[in-house]
């Protein structure tokens, strides 16, 4: 009968099957679940009878119970014979079903990474980054111009302490560094922040005339109020 087989010529009796097989009925040996399911059973008759592998885990040929995948590898859907590599930029833990996007201030340069590694300070990366290129907040690029590469060898040379009184948010370079409403800089190369003074309009007007802000434009007017022109913006533009 079905689940049952019988390997010896004249034998009396059947032997039940054994696990990680199925026995057809009139079976003189077991047949093996496929690759993609398993089964601990000793009475499938069919292979439809083994059960698929879960989602996170694998089962090879005749196996008698699922195989988590290892960490950095994944399994999407069910009934898997293997896991699939996570790729750069992304880990798993064991028995994972998708692989996780590395946060920022993260990466991960290979594929089949157990878990993303903290950027060096004080350099950062985007989400689902292979590399860190950028600088962390509190932090600008000296050269936005410089090769990602040499940003992750050498964040320390790269990155830059924020000029006082500016603003650097995470991935900020010396062209974008944020200058605060009452500050202006020269150019868009500058690390000086000079404080506007009042010019007897108190401090209301000097934060006004001086607004701020991450574009220097030409001489930095684009930190200037759009009224106002020149150094701390202290002349009227001429439209004015």
């Amino acid at each position: 009968s079905g689940g049952t087989y019988q390997d010896d010529t004249g034998g009396k009796g059947c032997r039940a099957c054994v696990p990680g097989s199925y026995c057809k009925p009139g079976a003189a040996s077991p047949l093996p679940c496929e690759a993609g399911s398993y089964s601990s059973r000793t009475d499938l008759e069919d292979a439809s009878q083994c059960t698929l592998a879960e989602k996170g885990y694998f089962a090879t040929t005749g196996s008698t119970k699922p195989t988590p995948c290892s960490p950095g590898t994944f399994a999407a859907e069910e009934g898997q014979a293997k896991c699939e590599a996570c790729p750069p930029g992304t880990s798993s833990d064991i028995g994972s079903g998708t692989c996780t996007d590395c946060e920022p201030g993260f990466y991960a340069q290979q594929e089949r990474q157990a878990e993303c590694r903290r950027c060096r300070h004080p350099s950062s990366s985007g989400n689902r980054s292979v590399i860190c290129s950028i600088c962390k907040e509190g932090f600008y690029l000296s050269n936005s111009n410089a090769d990602p590469n040499d940003i992750f060898e050498n964040p320390t040379e790269r990155c830059q302490p924020c000029p006082p009184n500016a603003t650097c948010r995470a991935g900020t370079t010396l062209e974008s560094i944020l200058v605060p409403p009452g500050y202006w800089r020269a150019s868009p190369s500058s690390t000086v922040l000079s404080e506007c003074r009042p010019l007897g309009g108190g401090d209301d007007a000097r934060k006004k005339r001086c607004a701020g802000g991450s574009e220097a434009g030409t001489k930095g007017d684009g930190y200037c109020d759009t009224n106002f022109t020149g150094p701390e913006c202290q002349l009227c533009n001429a439209s004015n």
